[in-house]
Formats: structure tokens, sequence, C-alpha cells
């Protein structure tokens, strides 16, 4: 049994522990068989010191392990130890008794000196397995719990591909706003409650950062399954390593799935992960916040590093375009990061892209004056679809500044850069009177 000791303490099988005690019990009985038949003689001095011996190990192994034979086994063995000494004699009862009670008083003031420590120092092998034990059923719920939301997470990816369909139809907002609740409904009130009340649980019992950590790996794999390109499209493919002659080819796919990844999400995802984590987290405000936070930081990281590969790539005339129209439509979605998310973070790592996408495009654009103004006519007569190189790119850059005319107003009174002396807000009028 001592040699047993360690094992048992790390050992959480129950059929070990129920063979050990059987085997306890079988080997009680056998000696209790024996010793039914020594005792009819009259006890030797070997046999006092065998069962005084027996007692005090049984006493040193409930020190050792808590097995919960040992003190069955102190008891039997000192009440072996007085009934041979009343055979010998009845006034050796006082020795017998006062010899069992000093033990017996001796294992209950070692018991109290153990209490003690425990409280003092946490003992693992007491109060930790069954904050262990506890911990591992709270998680298991709150797993539970989630699950069952999960797997109406389909009818919610459904509705969201209804909404995206017709917002594809003509890049309307009008599709998106408002059905926020609408996408919501499809998951079960009663499964949000029941994940409210594990949530209180697993709080009041003190695992709030481990209940945090668990929700938020939970939905953010979900928002990542909803910009991954098998459903809006997100691209996946860095804009710079595409080659030149392709760029045009695929710029416009590309970047009408990020206006969609990024309207879905402003309007519609993050707005049903607030509600959710609200839900869930009722009554506990500031987490809701920092967990809502947490969900969305990654999908918008995301979104926002493909515009700030567009504004940090090499400069193209193709590439102004749509530098115009992700810094208009990330512009529009500065409000909602303002209302969506209380920790300013986000706001700022999106105002930071759309700023470096004004300061590109005004640097790009500022280019013009060199092709329209700053190049001396060439001599060379290659043609570009029938038209004079310079020619060709002249028209070019008149039309796109034409079509964006507005939003290159609005980024040259922005950001006022000036390159080689010549007045940003003086190319929009030389281009006017052209």
């Amino acid at each position: 049994m001592i040699l047993y000791a360690n094992i048992w303490k790390s050992s959480s099988s129950l059929r070990f522990k129920a063979h050990t005690a059987f085997l306890v019990l079988t080997i009680t009985f056998v000696y209790s068989l024996f010793f039914d038949k020594v005792v009819n003689r009259k006890p030797d001095a070997y046999s006092l010191v065998s069962c005084a011996s027996f007692a005090i190990m049984s006493l040193s192994l409930s020190r050792r392990t808590h097995c919960g034979v040992e003190i069955d086994l102190l008891y039997f063995f000192l009440g072996c130890l007085i009934v041979q000494l009343m055979k010998i004699s009845l006034q050796l009862l006082i020795l017998g008794a006062g010899f069992s009670y000093s033990l017996i008083i001796l294992r209950s003031s070692l018991s109290s000196t153990d209490d003690g420590i425990e409280n003092e120092y946490f003992d693992p092998q007491g109060e930790n397995s069954l904050v262990l034990e506890m911990d591992s059923l709270l998680l298991e719920q709150l797993k539970t719990c989630m699950k069952g939301i999960e797997e109406e997470n389909l009818n919610l990816v459904d509705r969201l591909l209804e909404l995206v369909k017709e917002y594809n139809l003509d890049k309307s907002e009008l599709h998106l706003l408002g059905k926020s609740d609408y996408v919501m409904d499809s998951l079960s009130s009663r499964k949000i409650h029941n994940l409210n009340e594990t949530v209180k649980l697993m709080v009041a019992a003190g695992y709030k950062k481990e209940c945090y950590d668990v929700y938020s790996s939970w939905r953010k794999v979900f928002l990542k399954v909803c910009l991954k390109r098998e459903i809006f499209g997100l691209p996946k493919e860095n804009i710079n390593s595409i080659h030149e002659y392709e760029r045009e080819k695929y710029s416009d796919i590309m970047f009408d799935r990020w206006m969609t990844a990024l309207d879905v999400a402003m309007i519609i995802l993050f707005p049903i992960e607030q509600k959710l984590c609200n839900r869930v987290f009722l009554e506990f405000s500031s987490a809701a916040s920092s967990c809502f936070f947490e969900v969305c930081k990654e999908a918008t990281s995301q979104l926002l590093c493909f515009a700030d590969t567009i504004a940090s790539g090499s400069p193209t005339k193709w590439r102004l375009f749509k530098m115009l129209q992700i810094f208009g439509h990330l512009g529009n979605h500065i409000p909602r990061f303002q209302s969506l998310f209380l920790d300013s973070t986000l706001l700022n790592e999106a105002i930071a892209v759309r700023n470096r996408l004004g300061e590109a495009s005004r640097d790009l654009f500022m280019e013009m004056h060199n092709v329209i103004f700053g190049v001396p006519a060439a001599k060379e007569t290659v043609l570009t679809h029938g038209l004079h190189r310079i020619t060709f790119e002249v028209m070019s850059y008149m039309s796109l500044a034409c079509m964006s005319r507005k939003k290159l107003e609005q980024i040259l009174q922005a950001y006022p850069k000036v390159d080689n002396q010549v007045e940003a807000s003086s190319l929009i009028y030389k281009i006017n009177s052209l």
C-alpha cells in the first residue's frame, strides 16, 4: 500500500481504486480468519507486538495516502490488540485502551494540522482537484451551448447570402441597412439564454478570462468563415504579386469583392456580433464590449490590410481610380467604426489606412502634371490604339479626372502637399481648362 501511495494519488481511474480497495478487504478477511484460529490459544509477545506494529503502520500509511481504508485498518489492529490483552488479563484492558486512545488522538491532531495546511497552501490533492473537475464541467457545458448555436449558423449564413445577392445587383447599401435583426432572428433565443446562464456560472466560479477566451475564439472562426472567398469572395491573393498585365483584368473583381465584404461586415456581421455579445454577457457590459472588440479585431484588420496594400503598391494609372473608390468607400464607414467600437484602436487604424489612400492618390494624381505639362514632345511615333503615346496617356488621365473630380478635389484639399512647387489646387483648374 505504501508503494502504491503515489500511484493512487495521481490516478483518476475508478477501476484501479476499486480493485485496490477490494484487495485490501480480501487481505483483511484472510488475516482475520487465521487470527481467529490463533487467538484460541493464549496470545504471546509476538502477537501483541505484531498488532501494535500493524496499528502504527496503518497510522503512518494514512499520512502518505488517502485511499479510505487506512483508518479502518488502524481500528482493526487496535481492536485485535485489546482483545489479546484482555485474554491475558482484564487489567491489561487499561493498557490497550490507553495505547489505542493515544494513537487515535495523535491521528486527530495530525488531521487538524493537515486541514490548516490545505487551507493555506491550496492542497492539490483536495481542493484543486475539485476546482479542476468543476472547471472541466463548466467548460464542457459552455462548449455544448456554443455548439447548439453553431448548428444554427448555417441558417444565419443562408439569410446573409440572400442579402448579398440582392446587394450585388446594384451595390446599394439599402439592401443591407436595418437587416441585422432579420439575420439575427435565425439564432434561437433559448440557446442564447442557455449560453448566458452558463457564462454567469463560469464568471461566478472565477473563470471569467477562460470564458471570454473560449467565446472570442469561437466567434472569430465564424467571422473568418463568413469572409472567406467561398462566401463573400474576399480575395486571398496579394495584388502586388499579380503580374502587371493581369492587374487590370483582376482589379475590378477583387475591388468589388472587397467592397462587398466591407459593407456586409460593417452593416450586418459586426452589428450581429455586437448584439450577440450583449445578450450572452448581459450582466457584464464592459466584458461584452471587450469581447466584441476581440472577436472583430482580426477580421477588421484583414479587411483594412487589403486596402492598405493598394495604397502602398506601385503607382499606376489604373490603381488611382481604384484607390479613389476605396478612399470614398472606407470614408463612408468611418462613422460606423466610431459607433461600433468603444475602443478607438480599430477606428484609428481605419483612419490611418484612409489617410494613406488619400496621400497615395494625391501623389499619383500629381504625376498627371508631369505627363501633361512637364514631358517634352516625344520624337518617337509609337502608336497605342491608333494614337500617339502621349495623346493616349493624356486622354486616359483626363477621363479619370473628370469621373472622379469631386473625390480628387476633396483629397487635394485634405492633403495639400505640393511637388516641384506646383500647387495641388491648380491641377484641377488646368484639367478643366483643357
